[in-house]
């Protein structure tokens, strides 16, 4: 009887599209961070060699088909920064250094952005440097895009990727759905629950700022909305958050009380044992 109430939960909670609610991993057990001198954006350098893509006439109806490769690099490192910045009261933002070109040196004290030769099977690479004195801290974290990511959208999912690890989060092995992962089955390139979580874990609000946003995992927002980046028009440069509602989980979490009391009326039929009888 146990294992038909436990069953009979979890098909219903399939059927209404519960969606499981795994951790976000941090690099290690200081939780190094980037803490930027002016406290609130932390600019990375980019290299002078940029990347070329294949699919620049094409993508996004030939947006991106009369810039140069340095526009577009300076472009999609943008967007992909985008994706962090737009989380509802970060304490932190990404930007663009103007006027020092990047390096990759990961004992320059300099965050750069450049693309190279990777010789391993990755598709991109971050070096995060802790701060000797202060293993909390990061000093240095360059990103390296690999030669063969010659695709726009390709180049957006590792450029996210390596920024998350910037920021000071691991990989992600059992949320199929965060970028911090190695895979995304997902047609749209965006955060999980979990990759936003674990940001405003390490970057929370500003002290005094108040929030109405922040969950220390992703298990709720996961039942209550899902989400996607959209553009105004083809031609605006800009994507913006948006989130749809997701009924499937919203009806779980109104159901989930009666499912809990159908359980609770089922558990003494579970517990009844068939005594022997008297003698003569």
């Amino acid at each position: 009887m146990l294992l038909l109430r436990v069953s009979l939960v979890g098909l219903i909670f399939l059927l209404l599209g519960f969606q499981q609610a795994d951790a976000f991993v941090f690099l290690g057990p200081a939780k190094p961070r980037l803490k930027p001198a002016d406290g609130q954006t932390q600019v990375f350098h980019l290299t002078p060699v940029a990347p070329s893509f294949i699919d620049k006439e094409t993508f996004e109806d030939g947006f991106y088909s009369e810039r140069s490769d340095s526009e577009i690099f300076a472009l999609l490192v943008e967007r992909s920064m985008l994706a962090w910045n737009e989380i509802p009261e970060f304490g932190i933002q990404l930007g663009i250094a103007e006027g020092t070109e990047g390096k990759i040196d990961p004992e320059d004290n300099l965050f750069s952005i450049g693309v190279g030769k990777i010789s391993t099977v990755a598709s991109g690479l971050a070096f995060p440097v802790t701060d000797e004195k202060d293993p909390s801290t990061l000093r240095d974290c360059d990103i390296q895009v690999g030669t063969d990511i010659d695709s726009i959208p390709s180049f957006i999912f590792v450029m996210i990727h390596e920024l998350g690890h910037c920021l000071g989060l691991g990989h992600n092995h059992s949320d199929p759905s965060a970028i911090m992962g190695y895979w995304q089955p997902r047609k749209e390139v965006a955060l999980g629950f979990d990759d936003i979580a674990g940001a405003l874990s390490l970057y929370p609000p500003k002290v005094g700022e108040q929030t109405n946003s922040f969950a220390p995992c992703g298990s709720l927002v996961h039942i209550r909305f899902r989400q996607k980046y959209e553009r105004p028009n083809k031609n605006h440069p800009q994507y913006f958050l948006k989130e749809e509602m997701n009924w499937g989980g919203l009806i779980m979490l109104f159901t989930a009380p009666a499912l809990l009391w159908l359980a609770s009326l089922l558990r003494p039929l579970s517990s009844r044992r068939l005594r022997p009888k008297s003698g003569p």
